[in-house]
Parts: C-alpha cells; structure tokens; sequence
C-alpha cells in the first residue's frame, strides 16, 4: 500500500511534464485561409513606422519584391503605387494603410495587399562597436473581403563587436570609427532589411507564405519544418 502511495503522485507528475511538454510543442501554421482566398497578384501599401528613422518605411517596401516574385506572385510595382497615392494626397503608411478597400480595387483590382510595420530600424554606436536591428511585422489581406489571409514578424540584429579580433582597444576604437563612418555612407540597416523581407515574405522561410500560381512548387504539399530541439 505504502508502495502504491508513492507511486500514484510520481505518475500525475509525468503526467504533468508529458502534457507540457505537448503544450510547448511548435504547431504547423494554418494555411487553409490562404489556400481559400487563392491569392495571384500583390499589392504592397507603404509600411507604418514605428522607428525613428524616416527612411525605414521606404528602404522595407522597395525590396519586398523580389521576394515575393520569386515566390510566385505578380507584385504591382511599389514605386508607381506609392507614386499615385501620393498624387491622390496620401503620403505616410498611415494615411496609405487606412485607404477604403472598394478604392483600392477599384484603382488596382489586386487579389491580396500586404500590411507592414517597421517596428526597429537603425544602428545604434557604442564606444568599440555598434548595433544594427530591423524588426518588420506584415499581414497579407484579401483584398475582396479584407480578412487577413496570413501574418509574420521578422527582427535581424548584426552587432559589429561579433566580429572584432583581439588587436587591442585602439585598433578596436579606430575600426569603429570607420564602421560608423561606413554605415553613414551606405546605410547598413537598409541591407538588413533587404534581409528581412527575404525572410520574412520568401515561401521557402518556414511559416512563410505559400508560393504562388507563378511557382512550379505552387499547390505542392507544405513540408512543415520542426524546430531543433
């Protein structure tokens, strides 16, 4: 009896950790609202800004094309998109992302739009080395109904320091003055973002969005990747 005593709490724990363990467990994304609406062209709307950087919205939409075609979908062009909002007196994502849904098809007629928020964009300096972060967030909308089809989040941070050698702190303090000096000239954060969008809207990234009609792999079964333990 005593035996059976000491067993029974030993099995509810098991019990226990078996179902945490199952909570915890990655589930595969539900792509059945996406393969519903079917989606064929495009449109991508400006991004929000939550950064501090006025470029970020700019530098995120002119390179989520080449994503997006290689995933196999017709992408309006962003520029002359942005060009005609502007000319109608839209001007920020803000502005662009609140457009009625009835103008927008009737301008355009795209199957999906693509909602972004640049929520970080920017290298911050230190005194030997300097921190680069980019965090987008996106929803894809069909554009008949509006209901949101698919959603994503994506932050890169590149720290400089990461790849500093052991030369000394003056050879350190000298390399980040020409680093900072560097990405003035060239804007480090726009080719993380460039980064970004690849990872965050290419079908072949996991929990991506599904190719397109304009892929062979279109309709092929999803292969779900598990995360390594």
């Amino acid at each position: 009896m005593r035996l059976r005593q000491l067993l029974l709490p030993l099995s509810i724990i098991i019990l226990l950790s078996a179902c945490a363990s199952n909570h915890h467990r990655v589930q595969p994304r539900d792509y059945s609202k996406f393969q519903q609406s079917n989606p064929h062209s495009i449109l991508v709307m400006l991004p929000t800004n939550a950064s501090v950087d006025v470029k970020a919205p700019y530098a995120v939409m002119a390179q989520t094309t080449q994503p997006l075609a290689e995933s196999g979908y017709y992408v309006f062009p962003v520029a002359l998109v942005h060009e005609t909002f502007k000319d109608n007196g839209l001007n920020d994502g803000a502005e662009i992302q609140a457009a009625d849904l009835k103008k927008i098809r009737q301008v355009y007629n795209p199957d999906a739009i693509l909602y972004l928020n640049v929520e970080n964009y920017g290298t911050k300096y230190k005194v030997i080395s300097s921190v680069t972060t980019v965090t987008v967030n996106a929803k894809l909308v069909d554009a008949k109904d509006g209901s949101v089809i698919w959603t994503g989040r994506k932050n890169i941070t590149v720290d400089s320091s990461n790849n500093s050698n052991n030369n000394g702190l003056f050879s350190l303090m000298v390399n980040a003055v020409i680093t900072q000096i560097s990405d003035k000239v060239s804007d480090r954060a726009y080719k993380i973002a460039g980064v970004v969008d690849t990872n965050l809207l290419s079908a072949q990234e996991r929990n991506g969005i599904l190719y397109g009609p304009y892929s062979p792999k279109y309709k092929k079964p999803i292969t779900t990747i598990e995360p390594a333990n």
